[in-house]
């Protein structure tokens, strides 16, 4: 029977087993807690019980019958460029933080995100980037008082 399964029934045994791993090794090592004063292990068994939850619901839309849907791409083939364009300004956002600041780092990325990604008109993508990357710094340099990277410019 084994040898006969799919392999997203096969991973999701495989992720199902490692989760079993996690809550019982948690469980057998690390005092639990309770809701009011968690343990080192409370959050451990949490991740290994929510694992274990998402792997058996992934067997379960595996299986043939009214669980399962029609199988379709994950992503069509012609949004992987997107996809990889993303997590390339992704590196370079994180690669250009020191130099660049938050504040206009994350402005220029929304930018690229807000044409590249989904696009949309530049009167949309400079007003949402400017708003968001001035609510982010308000937030976390004003508010949260934390330290943001000032880039070359100083802000």
């Amino acid at each position: 029977m084994v040898l006969a399964m799919k392999r997203d029934q096969k991973s999701s045994l495989v992720w199902f087993a490692f989760a079993l791993y996690i809550c019982i090794e948690t469980a057998r090592k690390l005092p639990i807690g309770t809701w009011s004063d968690p343990g080192p292990g409370f959050w451990p068994l949490g991740a290994g019980l929510i694992l274990g939850g998402l792997a058996a619901l992934a067997f379960l839309k595996s299986l043939p019958g009214k669980f399962s849907e029609e199988k379709v791409p994950w992503y069509p083939l012609h949004t992987w460029k997107r996809i990889a364009a993303v997590l390339l300004a992704l590196l370079i956002y994180a690669a250009t933080m020191d130099s660049l600041g938050f504040l206009l780092g994350t402005f220029l990325l929304l930018i690229f995100l807000f044409r590249v990604a989904e696009p949309q008109r530049w009167t949309l993508a400079l007003g949402a980037s400017a708003l968001i990357s001035l609510a982010a710094y308000g937030l976390f340099e004003k508010w949260l008082r934390t330290q943001l990277p000032t880039g070359i410019w100083g802000f």
